[in-house]
């Protein structure tokens, strides 16, 4: 029973989008790609790759256009090149949300932004030149820590950075083109990161600790995560950018690595309302659990993520034939997409077996922090157009996956709830609900 002082719930809405993805600057230009079923996934052209390494994933194309545009972003321009592609989708989002920063009070608005940080690893893709001169003998793939370390002490422009006190994120980004001074959190839960960025600003919102929040994730792929994902067997070995990720088709053999970059703006229905702010949907519920079992494998019997689903359900309120679509994980590797299609089927139970699944990550590859971020925009505008987008190169069932993946086509489906999962490396589970907004009584 709750506490007769116990103040209610703030219900949380959506009122903004941003993003960059494999396709380009835009939320709803992202939209309509994968409506259309379109690939966002091409040969690796701007990094190095040789061996073994996969050569493929979804490469953000050029947005240099956009950031030449705004002349304070350009003067702005971090190290990291990553960082102001990626500030066009905070501002698309912001922009569309009609949300004055400055006029909010500090502490009641909060950038949760799950990002890379700088750091030795990210910031030495910058720098594969020094790299290779410093080991001139070695591929770039063999390179170890000292050889990294050499490089960084015989580039000065590196040397420099390291020293400057700024170390740069795209949450810190943000705040300083809106000089804002609330809360900054990143978080870094891997392939979950994305939803659980969007699922703590809607639980600091929902508990009257926010009035609103940037949130959201991105993630630039670089030499580390190729070699690092290669080797590990985590990608697909398919050379062919158009046929390669196929997630849950019998003949998955791996996901692709994929950047971008989705932001969504979170509110208090009572803060939107008062500044008369267009919803574009609410955010219902949320979950998180781990596994506890490996640190590159889904334990198999799917606890952690059965826990997450249920978890997501109950904290909307919600029964399983409530659900009306979900956005799945849907890597592409044998081992997700069995764990996830019987976490759903558990959780669900006979209602699984009418519920439309997709994976976005089928036309733009697996963006790792920016994953669950850009799969809300995908269930926001579906919920808008009542429409959902299918799953590329779905074409030969799997007999161990029996539930209604969407194919290759769009599909006309009016519903009032999608559930999105993303689950992590090391066992990190995160589903949030997106639901259509209604007035209650």
């Amino acid at each position: 029973m709750k506490s007769m002082n116990q103040s209610p719930k703030e219900r949380v809405v959506i009122t903004g989008l941003g993003a960059v993805s494999p396709f380009g600057a835009g939320a709803e230009y992202l939209w309509q790609n994968l409506l259309q079923g379109n690939n966002g996934l091409s040969t690796i052209r701007h990094l190095p790759i040789a061996g073994d390494i996969v050569a493929i994933a979804g490469s953000i194309p050029d947005v240099s256009s956009a950031i030449d545009a705004d002349s304070k972003l350009k003067a702005m321009a971090s190290l990291d090149t990553s960082i102001p592609k990626f500030f066009l989708a905070a501002k698309e989002a912001i922009c569309q949300s009609g949300l004055d920063v400055a006029s909010i009070t500090a502490q009641r608005l909060a950038c949760m932004v799950a990002d890379r940080p700088f750091s030795p690893t990210s910031i030495m893709a910058l720098y594969l030149a020094s790299l290779t001169k410093a080991a001139p003998s070695k591929q770039l793939a063999d390179l170890d820590a000292s050889s990294y370390w050499q490089a960084l002490q015989a580039n000065a422009a590196l040397r420099q950075y390291y020293q400057a006190p700024e170390q740069d994120s795209l949450n810190h980004f943000i705040a300083r083109y809106y000089q804002l001074s609330g809360p900054l959190l990143s978080i870094g839960t891997a392939c979950a990161s994305g939803n659980n960025a969007i699922g703590e600003a809607f639980l600091k919102i929902q508990h009257g600790e926010l009035d609103c929040a940037i949130a959201g994730g991105a993630y630039d792929f670089d030499m580390n995560s190729m070699v690092g994902f290669t080797r590990i067997g985590a990608l697909t070995p398919h050379r062919d950018p158009d046929t390669a990720c196929r997630p849950f088709d019998l003949n998955r053999s791996g996901f692709v690595m994929g950047s971008g970059c989705g932001i969504l703006v979170l509110e208090s229905l009572s803060h939107a309302t008062a500044r008369r702010a267009t919803i574009l949907a609410e955010v219902s519920g949320y979950a998180s659990y781990s596994d506890g079992y490996r640190a590159t494998d889904p334990d198999p019997s799917g606890l952690g993520a059965r826990r997450t689903l249920k978890g997501a359900l109950d904290c909307a309120g919600l029964k399983p034939e409530q659900i009306g679509y979900i956005n799945a994980h849907g890597t592409s590797t044998k081992m997700n997409d069995r764990t996830e299609t019987n976490a759903i089927k558990a959780v669900l139970g006979e209602h699984a077996y009418q519920v439309p699944i997709s994976s976005t990550k089928s036309m733009i590859g697996h963006g790792i922090m920016a994953a669950g971020a850009l799969e809300a925009i995908a269930c926001v505008n579906a919920l808008r157009d009542n429409m959902i987008h299918g799953t590329r190169n779905y074409q030969t069932p799997d007999p161990e996956l029996d539930l209604d993946y969407v194919a290759e086509t769009h599909r006309a489906l009016r519903f009032d709830h999608a559930l999105s999962n993303n689950f992590g490396f090391g066992g990190q589970n995160a589903t949030v609900i997106f639901s259509r907004f209604m007035a209650k009584e």
